[in-house]
């Protein structure tokens, strides 16, 4: 029987039908709402927001990795069919969620109160404002979203991320041409609230659990993970960190053009990691190395085979279209051109990235990512000392990418090779 036959059988691509095509129209929606968006507040007051929004590359921070322990340990004793120490972990997760990160949370909104007696831009002192209230809502939807993806059941998680993807497009949209730069952060505050709300069913059965030892073991399974996904945003966020310190406001909402694209256009490749994460921690459990060798070559030709299509029509569209529809942003088209060219190393690199998560080997993980932003902080730097221009720090980047996806493949192959020994 061929891989794809059994992965048929087993529902893979069911499910990555499913969770694609949610994808895919929440990316379309995005982009069209951030186009839209993006002309109405103009590059500089978009570029305030930009900034702001790092937040949520640290904000995850707070739950210490118990979400992510939870989206691993749940299928794996879902395959050894211990469905108390499914239930058991579910509800340390939830509880914990209600001790550590709520109480910093709420440090953080009377921090951002103290911000309006202080002499900075009004877009700092609201967006931060909200910024904190909102991640009460991200911890309460990354429990919900992971509830339905650990147990594989992808429909019902691409139902709640369709209904947030939606609502927060149209009401970010609507909110932004009634209030302005508020809506920004009020149309995904109101998103995070719905979701929560039509995926409320993941709460029942939860009982609050007070446990210390029990969070700990938790969060030495998770935080590692965690720890990776962080510096993975701190990876794919680096460019912008870069121009947000040695550029303007402007430059970065010039630069957030190329980001919008880079994000749509990654969709395929995240939805295919989510889906084959489970699976791959389901064939470590068991030690079925030889077959997740055989995933990783067939899913990577795939994925080779579409991208190089998607990047090119990209690179040749995306000049007209900015000059079409986002006029003000002219001065971010080649920027936007090299970062759709870094794409295609990054996309052949989740497998290997799962890979690691499932094995629990993230020393390497993470000393890859580390190198990656060390080289891509100082390429830039040289280029922009060579040229002060953003498409600079692009073409840094896309370096960095393709040395990301050489250390991670390379490393991947001699540990599988090694434990197929």
């Amino acid at each position: 029987m061929s891989i794809f036959t059994k992965m048929k059988k087993n529902k893979t691509i069911d499910n990555i039908l499913s969770l694609g095509s949610t994808t895919l129209l929440s990316a379309i929606f995005s982009f069209l709402v951030g186009v839209a968006t993006r002309n109405i507040l103009g590059p500089e007051q978009y570029g305030y927001y930009l900034t702001i929004s790092l937040a949520f590359t640290f904000i995850p921070l707070l739950q210490l990795g118990t979400l992510n322990a939870m989206n691993r340990e749940v299928p794996f004793y879902l395959a050894r069919q211990k469905e108390e120490r499914v239930q058991e972990v579910r509800n340390l997760t939830f509880s914990f969620l209600f001790t550590i990160p709520l109480f910093t949370v709420v440090l953080f909104i009377l921090a951002s109160i103290f911000l309006f007696f202080l002499d900075i831009e009004m877009e700092y002192k609201t967006g931060i404002l909200f910024t904190s209230i909102i991640s009460i809502f991200l911890f309460l939807s990354g429990y919900v979203e992971m509830y339905y993806k650990s147990e594989q059941n992808f429909r019902t998680a691409s139902k709640l991320m369709f209904i947030k993807s939606f609502s927060q497009s149209m009401l970010t949209l609507i909110l932004v041409l009634w209030i302005g730069y508020e809506g920004l952060y009020i149309g995904m505050l109101l998103a995070l609230i719905i979701e929560v709300v039509m995926g409320r069913k993941s709460f029942i059965n939860i009982r609050f659990v007070f446990d210390i030892g029990k969070y700990k073991q938790l969060i030495k399974i998770g935080f590692p993970i965690l720890l990776v996904g962080l510096v993975w945003s701190l990876m794919i966020a680096s460019d912008r960190m870069i121009i947000a310190l040695m550029m303007t406001p402007k430059d970065v909402g010039n630069y957030g053009v190329g980001m919008l694209v880079f994000s749509t256009l990654m969709f395929l490749p995240q939805v295919i990691g989510q889906v084959l994460y489970p699976k791959i921690v389901q064939l470590v459990s068991k030690e079925k190395y030889e077959e997740i060798k055989t995933y990783y070559w067939r899913v990577n030709k795939v994925l080779a085979s579409i991208m190089v299509i998607v990047v090119l029509i990209g690179y040749l569209f995306v000049p007209y279209f900015i000059a079409w529809f986002m006029p003000e942003y002219v001065g971010g088209i080649k920027a936007a051109q090299i970062l759709i060219i870094g794409i295609f190393p990054l996309t052949l690199v989740g497998f290997a990235a799962n890979y690691f998560n499932s094995t629990q080997n993230h020393k390497i993980y993470i000393s890859i990512q580390l190198v990656v932003i060390i080289i891509n902080i100082l390429l830039s730097i040289i280029l922009l000392k060579i040229n002060s221009e953003i498409y600079m720090v692009a073409l840094a980047t896309s370096v960095s990418y393709v040395i990301y996806f050489i250390l991670m493949n390379l490393y991947f192959l001699k540990s599988i090779d090694s434990n197929n020994k």
